[in-house]
């Protein structure tokens, strides 16, 4: 087991999260975190699914009292092709 005491998170590589899906049955919890076309994929057990989702509440919250409320609302994007696209 890692010891978490000895893990610099600033030196681990990353990807960036752009969203995660699911499932879970008595035994187990199965996600999916996505990074464009890319998965990778987890099985784990609920109790440390819930101790997961301890940590990400926890983890939002602080981030909401230091930076104010996350804005949910989809962006508004506009997409690159436009209908005046068309007709040239």
């Amino acid at each position: 087991m890692i010891d978490p005491t000895k893990v610099d998170i600033n030196d681990l590589p990353k990807k960036f999260c752009d969203g995660a899906l699911g499932t879970y049955s008595k035994e187990s919890f199965a996600f999916v975190m996505t990074s464009g076309n890319n998965l990778d994929a987890y099985a784990t057990t609920p109790q440390i699914m819930k101790s997961i989702a301890m940590w990400m509440t926890a983890q939002v919250e602080a981030y909401e009292k230091q930076f104010g409320p996350i804005d949910m609302n989809p962006p508004q994007i506009q997409s690159p092709l436009q209908m005046a696209d068309l007709n040239n």
